[in-house]
């Protein structure tokens, strides 16, 4: 009992935002500020020219409603894929180190499959085919963005298959069996003993799988998403062929650019906190 509430003691005494956390964090805001003023200096351009923003001078340059809009289509866009795809790899990434073939080995063709076909194929081939599959009842405007958001769901989801696997695999059996010696029923050994650690070894490269599909979200885009990068598609041709004042695009993909960098910098840190809160101590990574 008194290790058990050592143990405990410690755990709290980690703290969930470190200095060290904190210090990261304002590095790489310092970092993107400075990087933003160099830009602006080198390529003659203003981040908040009101030329783009409110069209001060240029109407049909008016950029920030389409901003507005396009930004929260790409947080809704992210709000689809980012759960289903973590379902998705949990999941069969369970059934895929499963002893029955007759789980493991259509897992294994899932994952085969999707990794083996870029993910903009994928988006398109379910915007075409995916309406045509469901009852006509089922059928609305947003129903191809739809099938399309779940397909890049499903290609990054293959991805995190592995990523679990790894994580289940790297587990050692003599704990699932010292685990059921101790009485313990096999649910509740793997929900106990296997799972918190699968996931805590998983989170890292979870992490970055995320941040690869918050900026996959844009290819939606190619289907006709008005998403952050849909729309400033078509601000930058209306630019280049009625404004021609060239120096907007940089300031439009600029602002495009930082967007994209803050949603994954969140996530990241979001699942770095995670990391810490549920890490052991004494299976922290070495330091060189």
């Amino acid at each position: 009992m008194a290790t058990v509430e050592a143990d405990a003691t410690r755990r709290e005494s980690v703290p969930l935002i470190s200095s060290r956390t904190l210090l990261r964090a304002g590095e790489a805001l310092g970092g993107g500020i400075l990087f933003v003023v160099f830009l602006q200096q080198a390529l003659q351009f203003d981040l908040f020219d009101p030329d783009l923003w409110a069209g001060a001078t240029l109407r049909q340059a008016n950029y920030w409603p389409r901003f507005v809009s396009g930004t929260t289509t790409s947080l809704w866009f992210i709000a689809i894929t980012l759960p289903l795809s973590l379902g998705i790899g949990f999941l069969l990434g369970w059934a895929r180190v499963s002893r029955f073939r007759a789980f493991s080995w259509p897992v294994a063709v899932y994952v085969d499959f999707f990794r083996g076909i870029p993910p903009l194929v994928v988006i398109i081939f379910a915007s075409l085919l995916g309406p045509r599959l469901l009852p006509p009842r089922f059928n609305s405007p947003d129903l191809a963005l739809l099938m399309g958001a779940i397909a890049l769901a499903m290609h990054s989801g293959a991805y995190q298959v592995e990523i679990f696997r790894a994580g289940f695999q790297s587990v050692s059996r003599g704990q699932l069996d010292a685990a059921q010696a101790l009485g313990m029923r096999p649910l509740q050994a793997m929900g106990f003993v296997v799972l918190p650690q699968a996931f805590r070894l998983s989170l890292p490269p979870l992490s970055n799988e995320f941040a690869v599909l918050i900026k996959d979200t844009s290819l939606l885009a190619a289907i006709g998403a008005l998403d952050l990068f849909g729309w400033s598609q078509l601000t930058n041709q209306t630019i280049v062929i009625d404004v021609g004042k060239l120096d907007l695009l940089f300031t439009m993909w600029t602002a495009v650019a930082l967007v994209y960098f803050a949603l994954t910098f969140t996530v990241t840190r979001v699942m770095l906190l995670v990391e810490r809160r549920i890490h052991a101590r004494g299976l922290e990574a070495i330091s060189i």
